[in-house]
């Protein structure tokens, strides 16, 4: 469509074209990708601009149902126990996401910021032992280790590092990211840190060519079913709050007390 101004530039559009033929992604019509490609094959192909072939289609997939289970810390429950629409409780539960949980992309620039270390002439070990004495040094935590139940083995990450490796993307990036967790896990109380599925996600999604923003995007499509499971069930039990209120806690603010009199005796 020209613009009023002829002298504006028109935006540039590579993904996604649609006009009275219909919609056009990537150049095939969409027509032709319904029923005919996957929605492994169609996101890869609309991300990436191509189609997949089928060592990344295995790869894409296995990082897609890499974290759909989604039962231990139910933030979409609690919502729609207060608040009985799913929508909100669905969105509620990636607002939570963050560097601690469910969103891998500060993980990924971790280890593209490593990859640079190397491109100076340091060894792998040599960058694992600098990266971690700065997380010492800093008190930083390692991103993508650690789960409350899993210590040795995160078995969603175990899982999906096995269908990497089985198909060509254990590289690089993932033997940097082992590299420097091996050495941060030397530590003793450190040494029930296994590479969570957050972890896995990054290196493996590098490996697959994504940039870090995509990396937690891809995360929250993983768990969408998940979520979508967990607020229906909450949602056909009837939500309650119960879910917020009985559960034991300890009181540590002030002791009982009165206003003071000038504000007492305002309506004196």
């Amino acid at each position: 469509m020209a613009h009023k101004n002829p002298e504006f530039q028109p935006l540039k559009v590579e993904a996604c074209d649609t006009r009275e033929e219909g919609v056009f992604v990537r150049g095939y019509p969409q027509t032709q990708i319904c029923g005919n490609l996957t929605y492994t094959e169609s996101f890869f192909l609309t991300t990436r601009g191509r189609l997949p072939n089928s060592a990344e289609t295995k790869v894409l997939d296995a990082v897609l149902n890499g974290m759909i289970g989604y039962t231990y810390w139910s933030i979409g429950r609690t919502i729609v126990s207060a608040n009985p629409k799913p929508f909100p409780a669905f969105m509620g539960t990636f607002l939570a996401g963050g560097e601690y949980t469910i969103f891998p992309q500060h993980c990924a620039e971790e280890i593209l910021r490593w990859e640079k270390m190397l491109e100076t002439g340091m060894s792998m070990d040599e960058v694992a032992t600098q990266v971690v004495a700065d997380y010492d040094k800093n008190k930083t935590r390692m991103p993508g280790v650690g789960h409350p139940l899993f210590t040795e083995i995160d078995p969603r990450s175990e899982a999906v590092r096995k269908v990497a490796e089985e198909q060509g993307f254990v590289s690089l990036k993932t033997q940097l990211y082992e590299a420097v967790h091996a050495k941060y896990i030397e530590h003793p109380k450190r040494k029930d840190l296994c590479i969570n599925i957050d972890g896995r996600f990054a290196c493996t999604l590098l490996e697959l060519g994504f940039e870090p923003p995509e990396i937690s995007i891809i995360a929250m499509l993983s768990l969408a079913p998940g979520v979508l499971a967990d607020i229906m069930e909450q949602m056909r039990q009837k939500p309650s709050l119960q879910l917020m209120v009985g559960l034991p806690y300890e009181y540590v603010g002030e002791n009982d007390r009165d206003l003071p009199n000038e504000f007492l005796s305002r309506d004196a």
